[in-house]
């Protein structure tokens, strides 16, 4: 095994020699191999190894068991060990992340506090790239999802990475490397576990060099998305402009790429790693449009430039009174008309620009929109703010859209059509008919 570590050394330019390494070491048989194979590599690399473990705080005695094999087990190797203990749980709910999301922090924060221009060695293994690849299939991975865990990730290695548990078990047993066991791993009430205990022993009856199969797999997706990344970059490079990105450009783009330099774009931009969903958003409005992603962040598309949250323009309310007994008049560049149902022409569009003269309710008023204004929209199961309405249907100009408001709240909005209260019923009479003025055109 000492082999294929320093292969793997050697194929994914792992930065070991003549640094500060430190190895996460939890006590189990992955981690205490890695320190055992480390520690024959130490004087061959020049490496300053110390020896990192978290008790989480989640598994009780159990874990403190584990605390006291690992400092027991680096002080009879002579190794410097530093151990943290922490409430994972209490520290999840403060931060509001998962636990296991919050363990990753807190585990990869303590290995950089240890010393200055640290390299973090964790012990993931190609078992736990292949359950992971699982995973990530399951769950509609791209071909980024296909890598897998990567071997170097800024300052953290992998150096177990080309080797099976199988090969793990077999060097303990040879060089009589004592562990403990987390009972939890043997519990498929986790997606890994279950991947692990029941989906990996059918796959491998199908296949017995499984693991094989997928480094070989991964080991394709990684050159592709190499590639693919490099490609991106460039035209990202082609893209950008002083005020924003170009998006006639960037549409011309075949759309595997197209999407990866949306998705570096939402990152740059927001600092977030952004959705599948968020990149089709803005992909779909790349002819022109606006949507909102990730929390507020809007994304325009105007005269063939792409801009990230771009300047608020300045809204100046408007209002008009809007009499009902004189409704057959122009107000604000619009045309209101009142007839009778069986006037009503053949092709108006039921909900778009009429609606029940009736159930308008006491005082009129026609103005643009205001921030929190929401509605029923006719057909709708559910009330939406104006605001995500206007997303939804792509609208640009939604400051100066208008609405018919009553007391009850909104009758009609330019653009998107009445109220669900308001639409047309089997036992309407009046109807209101709202058009374009042309004389203000």
């Amino acid at each position: 095994m000492i082999c294929k570590v320093k292969n793997a050394v050697e194929r994914y330019n792992m930065p070991l020699f003549g640094r500060t390494v430190a190895v996460g070491l939890s006590g189990g048989a992955d981690s205490m191999a890695l320190l055992h194979v480390l520690l024959e590599l130490k004087d061959e690399f020049s490496m300053n190894i110390i020896a990192c473990h978290v008790n989480h705080g989640i598994r009780g005695e159990t874990a403190d068991r584990d605390e006291k094999f690992v400092v027991e087990a680096c002080k009879r190797l002579g190794v410097d060990v530093r151990v943290l203990k922490v409430d994972v749980p209490s520290m999840a709910k403060k931060m509001h992340l998962g636990i296991e999301e919050c363990g990753r922090r807190v585990r990869y924060d303590f290995f950089n506090s240890v010393a200055d221009d640290v390299i973090i060695a964790t012990a993931h293994t190609l078992s736990d790239r292949s359950e992971t690849l699982l995973l990530n299939i399951a769950r509609g991975a791209s071909v980024k999802g296909l890598c897998s865990i990567p071997a170097v990730r800024g300052n953290i290695v992998r150096p177990l990475i080309d080797c099976t548990r199988a090969d793990i078990e077999k060097y303990c047993s040879d060089n009589s490397i004592e562990f403990v066991t987390d009972e939890t791993n043997f519990e498929d009430i986790y997606s890994r576990n279950r991947i692990r205990l029941n989906v990996i022993p059918e796959l491998k009856k199908l296949n017995p060099s499984l693991e094989k199969a997928f480094m070989r797999l991964i080991s394709n997706a990684e050159e592709e998305n190499d590639f693919m990344n490099g490609f991106s970059r460039e035209i990202l490079g082609k893209v950008k402009l002083e005020d924003g990105y170009n998006a006639k450009l960037l549409n011309e783009q075949h759309p595997a790429v197209r999407k990866r330099v949306i998705f570096e774009i939402i990152n740059t931009e927001t600092g977030i790693v952004p959705e599948a969903v968020h990149v089709e958003q803005v992909d779909k409005i790349l002819q022109g449009g606006r949507t909102e992603i990730i929390g507020e962040t809007i994304v325009e598309v105007k005269n063939g430039i792409m801009k990230i949250n771009p300047e608020k323009e300045e809204i100046f309310d408007w209002e008009f009174e809007f009499n009902l007994s004189e409704a057959n008049a122009a107000l604000g560049g619009l045309k209101f008309e009142i007839i009778h149902r069986n006037n009503l022409p053949p092709k108006q569009s039921v909900h778009n620009k009429v609606l029940d003269y009736e159930s308008i309710i006491g005082h009129c008023v026609l103005r643009n929109r205001r921030p929190g204004d929401k509605m029923k929209l006719a057909g709708s199961s559910c009330t939406k703010t104006l605001k995500k309405l206007f997303n939804e249907k792509h609208i640009e100009n939604r400051n100066s859209a208008a609405v018919l408001a009553d007391e009850a709240g909104i009758c009609w909005v330019q653009g998107l059509g009445c109220a669900d209260r308001c639409k047309i019923k089997p036992e309407t009479d009046k109807i209101l008919i709202i058009g374009e003025d042309k004389q203000n055109d």
